[in-house]
């Protein structure tokens, strides 16, 4: 019996749980009818209006020295000094004498050289005291010459009067001949003095010459640096002996560094060619980029925080300044090259915040132009060339010109026929799908 009872209860249970489904199905109420406008997405839009933006570009190069200087032996000889931080990594100021070659050899060919100018001027002025001397002997017999000229006519006319004897005449006559050929030589020698005198003064000019050659080659024995600079290469030492036209030192100047950096070619012509067409006072002749208002910063990365972002103080910042620009080259046909330069801080600099710009450091170049109001909207409401403006709840897709964009906005051609208008909210939100004439409901409006 116990069998039977058990039987009937698994009977019944599965009965009893269809029933219980049936009254639960029959009491449940019919879903609530929803309105169309309770399904219009919510979305986040932000205003088209004008805002102070600055067009950049960033690049990428490393520092080098503007100067190099080369020592370059003009002489030969042993070196009897060198300055005792003349090493590589050094840095030593401007006018430091650093090497000297021995001026033995230069100061005895000097000696000679002003030993052979004493005589060539000694020389000059005897034929200046000469011709002088000479010019004077032709005044006195020229003189003696129209004397004896004057007694010959008086004697001549005594002898047409018969007071004389032709004898007198003849005598008087012998000397005026005689003069004359005095006179003729002192003429002839004065006549070829200036031609001695000028070849004497070459010789002055050419032994001076040697004198100014002998005391710039006993200049050149000592070598000073032009300017403050760190030594990068140092090839000789102490009693070697220099040989001509060889490489001494290399330095580096300190205080100017340029960088060369790499910007894509259609970026960099973009912000250029915006900036000089907003110059006012264009310069005449042809373009220097040097008078464009242009804002350059070099950037060194020290470092990255663990989490993976760079944080502010791992970053060293240098102001600069275009100063020209070239071309990439073959190896980067599609960039343009920029060189800037910065003005180093040697003296009293922060070895920690601020360190002066070392050779072969590898920088981010950031070339931006001024600040100028422009048309823009947040970079999350570009839809390629379109946004969609919220009008009264409805989505209206407008096209637009982006000029250039920056960390948070683009700046949009205002020109462009049916464009984003001042004032007007655009979509931010990304709905799918997102269609012209679609109902939406705005929550919020980002600045």
């Amino acid at each position: 019996m116990a069998n039977n009872g058990k039987k009937r209860w698994l009977i019944l249970l599965p009965l009893l749980g269809i029933l219980v489904l049936l009254v639960l199905v029959k009491l449940k109420s019919a879903p609530k009818q929803v309105s169309d406008g309770a399904v219009a997405p919510t979305v986040t839009v932000g205003v088209a209006k004008a805002r102070m933006l600055q067009q950049s570009i960033v690049g990428y190069g490393r520092a080098q020295a503007k100067k190099i200087w080369r020592a370059v032996s003009e002489v030969e000889g042993r070196v009897i000094y060198k300055h005792p931080d003349l090493e590589v990594g050094a840095l030593l100021k401007a006018h430091t004498v650093v090497l000297k070659i021995d001026p033995a050899d230069y100061e005895l060919k000097l000696a000679q050289a002003k030993y052979d100018l004493s005589s060539a001027q000694a020389r000059a002025d005897m034929i200046g005291f000469n011709q002088q001397k000479m010019m004077q002997s032709l005044r006195l017999e020229s003189e003696r010459l129209d004397i004896l000229t004057q007694e010959l006519k008086r004697k001549t006319e005594l002898l047409k009067k018969g007071s004389v004897s032709k004898s007198v005449v003849d005598q008087q006559q012998s000397q005026v001949f005689s003069q004359q050929q005095k006179v003729l030589e002192l003429k002839t020698s004065v006549d070829l003095i200036p031609s001695d005198l000028a070849v004497a003064q070459a010789s002055v000019l050419a032994q001076q010459a040697r004198v100014k050659e002998a005391q710039l080659k006993l200049s050149k024995t000592i070598i000073t640096l032009p300017q403050d600079s760190r030594i990068t290469q140092v090839n000789i030492e102490l009693q070697q002996v220099a040989t001509l036209r060889a490489t001494l030192l290399e330095a580096r100047h300190l205080e100017v560094v340029k960088v060369n950096a790499q910007f894509n070619h259609s970026h960099a012509r973009a912000l250029l060619s915006r900036v000089w067409q907003n110059q006012q006072n264009k310069a005449q002749g042809f373009p220097d980029v040097r008078t464009l208002p242009l804002q350059a910063t070099l950037s060194y990365y020290t470092g990255v925080a663990e989490t993976e972002a760079i944080q502010a103080d791992s970053i060293i910042h240098w102001p600069a300044k275009v100063t020209r620009i070239t071309q990439g080259g073959e190896a980067h046909s599609n960039s343009l090259q920029m060189t800037l330069e910065t003005t180093n801080q040697w003296l009293n600099f922060d070895p920690i915040k601020q360190p002066p710009l070392l050779e072969d450091m590898f920088v981010e170049v950031k070339v931006a132009s001024p600040l100028n109001a422009y048309l823009s909207v947040p970079l999350s409401a570009l839809r390629d060339t379109q946004v969609f403006v919220v009008e009264d709840g409805v989505l209206r897709k407008k096209p637009v010109k982006v000029l250039f964009t920056t960390e948070q906005y683009a700046a949009i051609d205002s020109q462009l026929p049916g464009t984003v208008q001042v004032g007007e909210q655009v979509l931010l939100s990304d709905i799918l799908p997102t269609l012209d004439g679609m109902q939406v409901r705005v929550v919020e409006t980002s600045p």
